[in-house]
């Protein structure tokens, strides 16, 4: 998730979306010629949030230069932008009535949208491009009483990327639980090199990291039944105590730093491990650390340990998914353009575009020769690797869930725009301030969200 670099929009912004948006939602038909009207070309709208250019150009040449020739009524903008930036834009244009034809939406955002019916489902679509060839991780995020309104454009990994080399050469063990992960810590603390460095942006502190950290120390962010937050439960309390401790072995300007910096610092040797990294980090990697060293045998991920409540470790898979408005102009063509998108050799140019990181959804093209021959994912095969295994073992979960069911939870979009829990993360990691008394008032802030949000179930 490199690109996302900014924060999500804030609770102004989604609470004016929230009272003005609803519509009812349709439901698209396939292979239905646009009509042309005179010489008018109509535009279809795509958004989407790889602003890479190199990924930007193989989208352009081929399934937008396809759907032009095949329906020459159209032309396909395609706009590229940050994930900050386009939930704000994103909004905006649904409070206003106008969203784009297609766009990118994380699936913590899909709940909230469902209810106000918002979206169109698009269970033809996923049935033309193989249902039962997508992932289990990710098919069913967007299923709701029973249609799908979402599918995943593809999956990226996080965890940390550590200088491996540094870990063996103390005869060090990847580490299982946070006790083992203070230990490495303080290990690879030396000669003006810090640990590691977490992402100061509100939008990991405040979500993504607390979302791993409770699913991987036997956590949720609210109770299954009645939606009460559990800010102040004794998983969280577990985990601000392990943060307050890992706190000291990094760099006390962090919290200032965005994620890029922190790539830069592991590729320049200011640090041993990046707390958030994705294969996105490999470019950075081949551009600003040592030539001798830009190899799987220096830098590597490493999956994330699991606190004193948990099992396993767990880590987000990033991955936005598509989704088609009910307020969209031209949703059939919408349709239309991803069919072309997902078409077999179109679909593996854009994976290639950023190698690793844009895992491919179908199952069937993860070991496929045609997909392991791109030459960054043979000399990183090893990266891949840890992607499979984290897939494999049920080390992933949504960005920003805390268990598989969250994808129902209809507040998750609200929860993350807020300061709630990014406040106590940083209080207490920063401020040194005492766990207990920070999650206390997170909790009753967050109790106060919900409620006024209509969400309260408890009594």
């Amino acid at each position: 998730m490199p690109h996302h670099t900014s924060a999500p929009s804030s609770r102004v912004s989604r609470r004016r979306f929230l009272a003005g948006a609803g519509a009812a939602a349709g439901v698209a038909t396939f292979g239905r010629a646009p009509a042309v009207i005179g010489q008018q070309v109509r535009e279809l709208q795509v958004w989407h949030t790889e602003v890479e250019p190199q990924t930007v150009k193989v989208i352009q040449d081929t399934s937008i230069a396809e759907f032009e020739k095949k329906f020459p009524g159209f032309k396909v903008k395609q706009q590229a932008l940050g994930w900050g930036d386009l939930n704000t834009k994103l909004l905006a244009a649904l409070a206003a009535g106008s969203p784009p034809d297609l766009t990118h939406l994380n699936p913590f955002m899909t709940a909230s949208l469902y209810t106000k019916n918002l979206l169109r489902p698009m269970d033809e679509l996923i049935r033309s491009v193989g249902e039962s060839d997508i992932h289990e991780a990710t098919r069913k995020l967007q299923f709701f009483d029973g249609k799908y309104y979402g599918i995943t454009h593809a999956m990226g990994a996080t965890y940390f990327c550590e200088r491996r080399d540094l870990r063996v050469k103390k005869g060090l063990k990847a580490p299982e639980t946070y006790a083992d992960m203070l230990s490495l810590c303080a290990a690879l603390t030396e000669d003006g090199r810090y640990a590691f460095q977490m992402p100061g942006e509100k939008l990991y502190m405040g979500f993504v990291h607390p979302a791993e950290w409770l699913a991987g120390n036997g956590g949720s962010w609210v109770d299954a039944k009645t939606w009460r937050p559990q800010l102040n439960s004794k998983p969280m309390l577990e985990i601000l105590d392990y943060l307050q401790k890992l706190n000291k072995f990094q760099s006390q300007g962090w919290s200032g730093q965005k994620y890029l910096d922190t790539q830069a610092a592991l590729a320049t040797g200011k640090i041993a491990m990046s707390y958030l990294s994705g294969a996105r980090a490999i470019g950075y990697i081949e551009k600003y650390a040592p030539e001798n060293m830009r190899d799987p045998e220096h830098f590597m991920p490493l999956l994330r340990p699991h606190g004193p409540s948990g099992k396993i470790g767990m880590s987000a898979l990033d991955g936005e998914n598509w989704a088609v408005f009910s307020q969209s102009k031209y949703p059939n063509e919408a349709f239309e353009f991803l069919r072309l998108f997902y078409k077999k050799d179109y679909y593996m140019q854009y994976c290639h575009s950023v190698p690793i990181h844009l895992t491919p959804i179908f199952s069937s093209m993860l070991n496929d020769p045609a997909y392991l021959a791109n030459e960054r994912i043979k000399k990183w095969k090893a990266w891949h690797e840890v992607v499979l295994t984290g897939l494999k073992g049920n080390r992933f979960l949504p960005l920003g869930f805390t268990r598989p069911e969250d994808n129902l939870l209809p507040f998750l979009a609200e929860l993350d725009g807020s300061s709630i829990v990014a406040d106590m993360v940083v209080e207490v990691m920063v401020g040194g301030k005492n766990p207990k008394a920070e999650a206390d008032r997170a909790q009753k802030r967050a109790e106060e969200l919900l409620t006024q949000l209509g969400h309260k179930r408890w009594s």
